[in-house]
């Protein structure tokens, strides 16, 4: 049986009061107190949902917009800040505010889930784990995963077509006559990492290409790993003659290596990268990418939320949303 705020209070000696100021409102508790009541919720495995679950919540008209750590912060995200765009005009046309956070800053030192402001629904983005749409559940915050998918009753995923677009990547420089295909990986949530990653395998094994395993890394998609990852691939005495970036962070590391080692892109070097970010169109020579509509993504998230929390049907729903590779200067095909 799971332990109540009085088991708590019992333990550590403060008020029940304190206990969930403690929780509701940590700013209100000193931080002496407030380490002795996390310490003793975690030993006692004591979770304030069941008070968040007692308070009947009213309506606010917030919601929560919440990436990872890494992705943070969003404004200066190529991948998350037209999404985030996009969540803000709906919310706008529908009388919605929103507040955006990273995942750190929605945890409590104990590790569970709390929101300090109120919130009527959350939209999660990219990595997390299903315990904080568990957590945010149990407090009666409704939740819409993007750009991730987990198979959990009720909740509405909205991904992308991430196997298609890379299927679409690779198809293109194989009909380019090119077999020697590498592929850079960027660290995301397992699905998308998954998804993206089947598509440059597949298509290889379709037109019987052997993949080679100095050809296939994973690195953390920042420009500094881009570029040492890079260097490294194109250095191989058989070195690739197309590389695969599965995001344009990662693609424009490499082209920024190329030129440096002096290979000419794109007749010794072909590159695509994904997502079709703003600055794959600023970069010489301009990348060849996946383009996805992020801010109708943003769009249909936010709408998704909102229905629910009107009174629409909360069901198991994946969508997702198409892709298109955009030729460039950095592969053969483009005009």
């Amino acid at each position: 049986m799971s332990s109540t705020i009085f088991d708590v209070a019992r333990e550590c000696g403060y008020s029940k009061t304190t206990i969930s100021r403690a929780f509701a409102s940590p700013e209100m508790v000193s931080e002496k107190a407030r380490r002795i009541i996390y310490d003793t919720a975690r030993q006692l495995n004591y979770t304030p949902n069941a008070i968040a679950r007692a308070m009947v919540r009213k309506q606010t008209n917030n919601l929560g917009f919440i990436v990872n750590d890494q992705q943070y912060p969003v404004v200066l995200n190529p991948f998350y800040s037209p999404i985030f765009e996009g969540v803000l005009q709906t919310c706008r046309q529908r009388g919605y505010s929103v507040f955006i956070a990273n995942e750190e800053e929605i945890q409590l030192p104990t590790g569970q889930v709390y929101v300090k402001k109120q919130m009527d629904g959350v939209i999660i983005c990219g990595k997390t784990e299903p315990r904080v749409i568990d957590e945010f559940r149990a407090q009666n915050i409704d939740v819409v995963l993007l750009n991730n998918v987990f198979d959990m009753d009720e909740l509405v995923c909205i991904t992308i077509d991430h196997y298609g677009g890379a299927v679409k990547a690779i198809e293109h420089l194989v009909e380019q006559g090119i077999e020697e295909i590498a592929i850079i990986n960027g660290h995301f949530s397992p699905y998308v990492y998954k998804e993206r990653f089947r598509g440059y395998i597949d298509v290889l094994m379709r037109h019987d290409i052997e993949t080679k395993d100095a050809f296939i890394t994973t690195i953390e998609p920042t420009m500094e790993e881009a570029k040492q990852c890079a260097r490294q691939l194109l250095s191989l005495d058989e070195r690739p003659r197309a590389i695969f970036a599965t995001n344009d962070t990662i693609a424009i590391g490499v082209v920024k290596v190329a030129l440096q080692m002096g290979l000419s892109i794109p007749e010794e070097l072909s590159i695509i990268g994904y997502d079709d970010s703003n600055l794959s169109a600023i970069i010489e020579p301009e990348l060849t990418t996946v383009r996805i509509d992020k801010e109708e993504m943003g769009k249909l998230a936010a709408n998704k939320l909102i229905d629910i929390l009107q009174g629409g049907e909360r069901k198991k729903e994946i969508i997702e949303c198409p892709t298109t590779l955009i030729l460039r200067g950095t592969t053969y095909g483009h005009h």
